[in-house]
């Protein structure tokens, strides 16, 4: 039984528990009451009876009549109490069950997301020791077979210093993702400005203008003059990511379509590649940590960690927007954001 299992199940004793002494409490008031009410009817039928007959002058002074009447009233209230029990009983069977059922389902619907967070940490701390661990594996072997080598020269020793800090910068590059990452996740408060999109747009792609000229790319911006009110660093890392990425997978010689249109109180933002595209099975995945798309984009020269479309899909729901992609394999990807103006 895993651990979740044995918590649902605890749960539901909880809700049960609380539950049957709530209906058992009520169940005590309301026998009681309808006792005491009975028992009140009865006495006052008998006193209504006793005056009636003294009004007729026909109260029969033997106690043997009277005692007959008390018997009757006690068989009569005491049927009343066996039946008032009986109901009582049968109410509370039913509730037991019905909320022992319910207690169950509602109990796993509590823990449910409880459950996918634990998985999808326990998933992403294993990746995440993984991807420590190979540049640490690289930079530890070849520093044991350079301290190894008898006939080690200078040279050597420049090659195999330069390749662990390449290794040492990649894994800087790394926690730096996993910090922005937990920073988006956390909804840490940064600083909220007014801007024009387009014109912080054009300024991200400026950055990007010598590696899309390695291969002869374009970009081109086109769409409306739009202000937006929101965390300005956290737009340029949503930008800076979507962008990064469309540069690495779009095919040589090819533009890059960057769209701005208004779409009443928000603006939509889309990033059109004509690259390679996403299958339909990876685009389940691509906002999940340390994924990686199909093996054509694993190959590509610029392989990442797998952390930047996650930490975009962070950004996004920080900035309270919507993000979806579209893509065709062979034939490009479009990537879609969707945030308030007014932050």
């Amino acid at each position: 039984m895993t651990m979740f299992k044995k918590a649902q199940i605890k749960l539901t004793f909880a809700y049960l528990t609380i539950i049957m002494v709530i209906t058992l409490s009520f169940s005590t008031v309301v026998y009681n009451g309808v006792v005491s009410i009975t028992e009140r009817a009865f006495q006052n039928q008998k006193d209504r009876i006793e005056r009636r007959l003294r009004e007729l002058n026909y109260f029969s002074p033997n106690p043997r009549a009277q005692f007959a009447f008390i018997v009757r009233d006690e068989d009569a209230l005491s049927e009343v109490r066996g039946k008032t029990l009986d109901i009582l009983i049968l109410i509370n069977l039913v509730i037991l069950a019905g909320a022992g059922t319910l207690g169950y389902y509602f109990a796993g619907r509590t823990l449910k997301p409880i459950e996918i967070m634990t998985k999808q940490q326990k998933r992403f701390i294993s990746d995440a020791a993984h991807e420590l661990k190979t540049p640490l594996t690289a930079i530890k072997t070849e520093l044991e077979v350079t301290a190894r080598d008898k006939n080690l020269d200078v040279e050597q020793s420049k090659l195999t210093f330069t390749s662990a800090v390449e290794e040492i910068d990649k894994l800087s590059n790394f926690i730096n993702k996993l910090l922005k990452k937990s920073k988006y996740q956390n909804g840490e408060a940064t600083e909220v400005k007014s801007f024009v999109i387009k014109q912080k747009l054009e300024t991200l792609v400026s950055k990007y203008k010598s590696l899309a000229d390695k291969t002869d790319q374009k970009i081109i911006i086109s769409g409306d003059e739009i202000k937006i009110i929101t965390d300005e660093s956290a737009f340029d890392e949503l930008f800076t990511n979507l962008l990064d990425n469309a540069i690495k997978y779009n095919k040589h010689g090819e533009t890059i379509n960057i769209k701005v249109y208004k779409k009443g109180k928000d603006v939509e933002i889309s990033i059109e590649d004509h690259g390679i595209g996403i299958s339909e099975e990876d685009m389940k995945h691509i906002f999940e940590p340390f994924y990686r798309a199909n093996k054509s984009r694993s190959k590509n020269e610029y392989e990442g960690f797998g952390l930047g479309l996650a930490i975009t899909k962070e950004i996004v729901d920080k900035l309270k927007g919507k993000i979806s992609v579209k893509s065709e394999v062979d034939e490009g990807t479009i990537f879609t954001v969707i945030l308030p103006t007014q932050g």
